[in-house]
């Protein structure tokens, strides 16, 4: 019987999430220099300079063509600074009972950690596992497990894996590298015992 197997995808959502890396970051380093213009009218000088230069650093980021998509343990970094600057300056506006800004930061600062928590996903997994209960895909906000019963067909090649379900919704991606052939073999197998397929 085959082992399970598990295989580094090219998912689209986290293509996706790579691809509006960059203007976020550019977002967040604009409203890092709006926090520091805001506390420098407040007389608080060296949060003030500690913000500008963290939103000068963002903002060049998103500037570095192709390394803030491709960088994602950068980016899951860079996030983390961004929610914690985001989260003290949400306390900060409430301090000062500036409701609206408080309430605009907070939302920015649960935006901010749920893509955080999505790029450190997409350091973890990027991939599609191949076992004896079915195939886990990995996705957000959590994985999609697919049950043998739900798949209708499954095809991989050297360079793809293609799932379609019985509710005839496909799932198509294409691997990072291509696959060796013993691992298209193992996956062949689970084909067979569990679809009664041959190949």
């Amino acid at each position: 019987m085959a082992t399970p197997l598990s295989v580094s995808i090219v998912h689209p959502a986290y293509s996706n999430l790579k691809k509006y890396s960059p203007f976020l970051h550019f977002f967040a380093g604009l409203v890092f220099i709006a926090g520091a213009v805001y506390e420098f009218k407040l007389d608080n000088r060296i949060t003030a300079f500690c913000e500008i230069v963290i939103g000068l650093d963002v903002i060049a980021l998103a500037f570095m063509r192709g390394f803030a998509e491709e960088s994602s343990r950068l980016n899951a970094s860079f996030r983390m600074i961004e929610v914690i600057v985001f989260g003290g300056l949400s306390i900060l506006a409430m301090l000062d009972q500036s409701w609206i800004t408080a309430s605009l930061l907070a939302i920015a600062t649960a935006m901010y950690y749920y893509i955080f928590y999505c790029e450190m996903k997409l350091i973890n997994t990027e991939r599609v596992a191949v076992h004896h209960l079915g195939v886990t895909i990995s996705n957000f906000p959590k994985d999609k497990e697919l049950d043998w019963e739900q798949i209708q067909s499954l095809e991989a090649l050297p360079h793809s894996i293609t799932i379609r379900t019985t509710k005839n919704k496909m799932h198509r991606f294409e691997f990072q590298k291509a696959i060796a052939f013993d691992e298209l073999e193992q996956i062949h197998e689970f084909c067979n015992h569990y679809l009664n397929t041959s190949r």
